[in-house]
């Protein structure tokens, strides 16, 4: 086995599946820094890049707090704001709209996590697939101190950011989940195949195949998805059958012996 350097790795790694089983036979280390990699790729595609244009379309944060958004006020009683503010970052929806003491269902219209706050409460709700899976509501007195206003949020920036930061990472981890049970799942089948044409891979080497060959659909999707280019059920599709394609590919040239 000859030595390759990560970008190598890395680009074999989506785009050759015929140099899997290199890939596959190399040191344990690399094939965890290759995982951790994509994870992070992923979170900077789907959720740092569309946050950073936000951001740097608003001016920043400290002009979005300052300028763009109407004055906020709280007096220990209520939030008051001259006129609703709301924000999405990727698929987190920020509500500040004091015609409610608590924004209701019919302004949380799609599948994402809000924190939305009325005059009165703060609600923290997720909706996937149409379904609320978390619906907190805390009354503000337990959140906001009295005397918060704009300056209090330019204040926070600093926070913010590590918040951000912070998401950026849970993310990375959702996606590790995600796509970690997706290879684990297609591994068992894919096994089979390593067994039955006698390729004499470790269940660990399978599972790598796997990986490798879900990491270019990976990337795809979910940058089709971040900047809504086309339809996501067609590009996982097609995805889908480049990934399996490419695993098949790869475990039919271990079995050869040759470069797809």
């Amino acid at each position: 086995m000859t030595n390759m350097t990560f970008s190598e790795q890395i680009w074999y790694g989506l785009f050759k599946p015929s140099k899997y089983k290199e890939l596959v036979e190399s040191r344990k280390s690399r094939s965890v820094l290759y995982i951790l990699v994509i994870l992070l790729v992923l979170g900077l595609v789907t959720f740092v890049v569309p946050t950073a244009a936000i951001i740097t379309g608003f001016g920043g944060m400290n002009k979005l707090f300052s300028e763009t958004m109407a004055p906020v006020a709280y007096d220990g009683n209520q939030l008051t704001i001259e006129e609703p503010f709301r924000m999405n970052v990727a698929d987190t929806v920020f509500i500040l709209d004091s015609t409610y003491y608590t924004v209701p269902d019919k302004e949380l219209e799609r599948d994402g996590t809000y924190i939305a706050v009325g005059s009165k409460n703060v609600r923290m709700t997720t909706i996937i697939g149409g379904e609320k899976w978390m619906d907190n509501i805390t009354p503000i007195e337990q959140v906001l101190a009295p005397g918060f206003s704009n300056d209090s949020l330019v204040d926070m920036v600093p926070a913010i950011y590590v918040s951000l930061f912070l998401c950026y990472l849970i993310m990375c981890l959702l996606y590790f989940v995600k796509y970690g049970f997706l290879a684990l799942i297609l591994s068992f089948i894919i096994n089979s195949m390593n067994k039955q044409m006698e390729i004499g891979l470790s269940f660990g080497q399978v599972y790598m195949v796997c990986f490798y060959g879900m990491s270019l659909g990976m990337l795809l999707t979910n940058f089709n998805i971040a900047m809504g280019l086309i339809s996501p059920m067609l590009v996982s599709t097609v995805t889908v059958f480049v990934s399996m394609n490419f695993i098949t590919m790869a475990m039919v040239s271990m079995r050869k012996g040759n470069q797809v």
